[in-house]
């Protein structure tokens, strides 16, 4: 079913009702589809309820030219949040979404109880990097996002309780530890695991469903 965006823009998502709903946010060039439901993520909160949605110029929503800063694309969640009629939410994220997740608790923090940040790091987002996931996931001319996002990174204090995750041999988050240590957060190591299949690891399912619980 579709949200509508300030600007118009249609939004794709899908809402589970339950008793502490969990809100997923993917990565660059993916959609919910692939990072949350192939890899058993709503299964695992079944019993919570969840809001997924893919992001403006990916998975079913709308292709925009415009509207791809953090800020941007966290009221886009917000709209989203408010089409379904959840006033709160957990959330877990993956690679560029934490940086929207993180928009979102620092833009509206009455609506954020806590962040598991998956796939992230301290760094900036590298335009770079973007190109090679675009090539890799999509093939899709995702221009407009990559540049809203390159150059965006977490910045300033954690907006709301936070857990960092991240595979070892994830290039794209190889500081995640660091990071974590610089704002006290939670790190969980999620094993030989890169930046394309961390994301279905049962160890980053379990970490922050536990921090959430915590």
């Amino acid at each position: 079913m579709p949200a509508t965006a300030r600007d118009g823009v249609k939004l794709w998502y899908d809402v589970e009702p339950g008793p502490r709903p969990v809100l997923f946010l993917h990565g660059f060039a993916s959609d919910s589809e692939q990072t949350w439901e192939r890899t058993g993520w709503l299964r695992a909160v079944a019993d919570r309820g969840h809001v997924v949605t893919d992001l403006r110029g990916h998975g079913h929503s709308e292709r925009a030219t415009t509207g791809y800063f953090p800020d941007d694309l966290a009221r886009d969640v917000l709209a989203v949040l408010d089409a379904a009629e959840v006033p709160v939410v957990d959330v877990v994220t993956y690679s560029m979404g934490g940086v929207v997740g993180w928009a979102l608790a620092r833009l509206a923090p009455e609506r954020v109880r806590a962040l598991a940040l998956g796939g992230i790091g301290g760094g900036p987002i590298e335009r770079e990097s973007m190109l090679r996931v675009q090539q890799a996931l999509s093939g899709e001319d995702l221009g407009p996002c990559v540049e809203g996002m390159a150059g965006q990174r977490l910045s300033g204090r954690p907006p709301a309780p936070v857990l960092l995750a991240a595979g070892d041999e994830d290039e794209v988050a190889a500081d995640a530890r660091s990071c974590a240590a610089t704002l006290n957060a939670p790190y969980v190591s999620l094993g030989r695991r890169n930046h394309f299949n961390a994301v279905s690891s049962r160890t980053f399912k379990t970490a922050a469903l536990e921090f959430f619980d915590g």
